[in-house]
C-alpha cells in the first residue's frame, strides 16, 4: 500500500468527497483542483482494490463498496477526533506545576489567583516559591515566572513586565519625619529597611548620585515581602519593586517620598520549549496576559 502519509491524505479526500458527492466542491473545500481530487480518489481505489464512486455524466454516486467503506471511515474519524477532544479536555482539567520566587508569589501571583479559580474551577495548581530558580526537568516544573531569566536555554520566554525600584513608607511615617518637606535631605534621618542579600539601596544611592550612610539607622529582614510589611507598620522606608507595591500605593496605604530607579531587567514567563501551546499551559499564559491588561 502507499505510504501512510499519502494514504491518510487520500482517505481524508475521499471522506469529504463522499459527503459532497462532488469533486468540484471537494476541491474548493480542500483548496485543490478537481483534477487533483480525482487523481487522489483513483490512487486510493487502486490501493484498496475496488471502486468507491460511480462516475456518471452529471452525477457522482458511491458504489456499494464505497458506502460500506465510508461508513467505517466515518466512525473511525469520529473516534479519532473524539479522542483528541478527550485528551484536550483532560489536559484542561489537570494540574499545572508553577515555580516562582516567594516574593512574586506573595506580591503578585497569589492575590490574583481567585480570578483564575473562578474562570477555570477544574484546574489544580501547585505553586512552588523558591529563592533560587529551579530546573524544569529536575523539579517537574511546567511553568515558571522569574526575574532576570537569561540563564535559561531551550525555553519559551515571554516578557511580562519590566520593573523599577521605588522607596515606600506609610503616610504617617512620611509626615512624622517631614520626608516631603525636606526631600532628599531627610534621608539622613530615616530608618532604612534592608532585605538580606540585597544591595538595592546601594545601587539606588549610586543611581541618585548621593552619599548617605544607609547603615547608620536600619532594620534588616530576611525576605523582601517582610520589608513591605515593616514599612506598612511605620518602621521606616523600604525599597519596593513597583509591581509588588503599586496596589498599596494606589490605595494610599503606602507613599513614595523619593524618586524611583529604573532597571532593564524584568519578569519573564517560561516553560520548556514546545509545551507553550499545550491547552493547559496556553490557558495559563492567556490568563496571565489578561491580568497584565
Amino acid at each position: 500500500m502507499a505510504n501512510q502519509q499519502l494514504l491518510l491524505r487520500n482517505l481524508h479526500t475521499f471522506h469529504v468527497a463522499a459527503k459532497t458527492l462532488s469533486f468540484t466542491l471537494t476541491g474548493k473545500e480542500l483548496h485543490l483542483t478537481q483534477g487533483a481530487v480525482s487523481h487522489r480518489i483513483k490512487v486510493l481505489e487502486s490501493e484498496l482494490g475496488f471502486n468507491l464512486f460511480v462516475r456518471g455524466t452529471r452525477k457522482l454516486e458511491l458504489t456499494e463498496e464505497g458506502h460500506r467503506f465510508h461508513g467505517t471511515l466515518s466512525k473511525s474519524l469520529h473516534n479519532i477526533f473524539s479522542e483528541i477532544d478527550d485528551i484536550n479536555t483532560t489536559d484542561m482539567v489537570g494540574e499545572i506545576n508553577i515555580a516562582t520566587s516567594t516574593g512574586f508569589a506573595n506580591g503578585w501571583l497569589l492575590p490574583r489567583l481567585h480570578d483564575f479559580k473562578a474562570k477555570y474551577p477544574k484546574f489544580n495548581l501547585n505553586v512552588f516559591g523558591h529563592e533560587e530558580q529551579q530546573s524544569f526537568h529536575e523539579n517537574n516544573i511546567e511553568v515558571a515566572i522569574y526575574y532576570d531569566s537569561e540563564g535559561f536555554t531551550d525555553v519559551y520566554r515571554q516578557r511580562l513586565f519590566g520593573d523599577k525600584y521605588i522607596p515606600v513608607c506609610t503616610p504617617q511615617y512620611a509626615k512624622q519625619h517631614r520626608l516631603y518637606e525636606d526631600g532628599l535631605e531627610s534621608l539622613k534621618r530615616i530608618n532604612f529597611i534592608h532585605a538580606l542579600g540585597s544591595d538595592v539601596w546601594q545601587r539606588w544611592m549610586k543611581y541618585m548620585k548621593l552619599d548617605v550612610d544607609y547603615f547608620e539607622q536600619f532594620y534588616c529582614v530576611s525576605h523582601r515581602e517582610m520589608g513591605f510589611l515593616s514599612a506598612q507598620h511605620h518602621l521606616g522606608v523600604a525599597m519596593g519593586r513597583y509591581q509588588f507595591v503599586k496596589d498599596m500605593i494606589e490605595s494610599g496605604e503606602l507613599v513614595t517620598p523619593y524618586p524611583s530607579m529604573s532597571t532593564d531587567k524584568g519578569y519573564d514567563l517560561l516553560c520548556p520549549l514546545g509545551t507553550e501551546n499545550r491547552p493547559k499551559i496556553r490557558t495559563f499564559i492567556n490568563w496571565v496576559e489578561g491580568q497584565l491588561d
